[in-house]
């Protein structure tokens, strides 16, 4: 997620973002230290006798750090791509409300455009050829924006 963009677009999201993850780090850095610690106690308390208990200890510490933290790293991985899927997917919504309203008023013109071709016949301003011909491009134009390829905006 870029600083530009932020969270949903605001400075405020992004600064958000920055605590949870620092946050999310200090966490695990604290349970890494008192793993660490508890298992250099462990060590001492046992001394130099012990061997097998020792290693027993040390091996459990590194278990236990090496979960911590594949948990924290795969939380965070699963929440960033959730939020950049999430961020998309408004992207992606706002472009299909735009396109739907695009839609809407060029479908608004075209009716507006052929009330205009009937009323201008009926009163006798052009003839039943001219408004004729008007009407077939009309429906050309739209048969030629119909087998356009979406991507480019409908154009023909």
């Amino acid at each position: 997620m870029s600083k530009e963009r932020g969270h949903q677009g605001s400075s405020k999201g992004w600064e958000t973002e920055n605590v949870r993850a620092v946050t999310g780090l200090l966490v695990v850095s604290v349970g890494i230290l008192a793993v660490v610690a508890l298992a250099v106690v462990a060590v001492v308390l046992l001394g130099g006798n012990n061997k097998s208990s020792v290693v027993a200890v040390t091996t459990s510490a590194l278990g236990i750090i090496s979960a911590v933290v594949s948990g924290y790293l795969g939380i965070k991985a699963t929440a960033n791509t959730a939020a950049r899927t999430t961020a998309m997917t408004a992207e992606k919504a706002g472009e299909a409300a735009v396109a739907q309203n695009e839609v809407r008023v060029k479908k608004s013109k075209v009716d507006r455009f052929n009330k205009e071709i009937d009323e201008r016949e009926q009163k006798g301003e052009i003839s039943k050829q001219l408004a004729n011909e008007f009407r077939d491009a009309s429906v050309k134009a739209e048969e030629q924006a119909r087998r356009a390829d979406p991507t480019q905006g409908g154009a023909g």
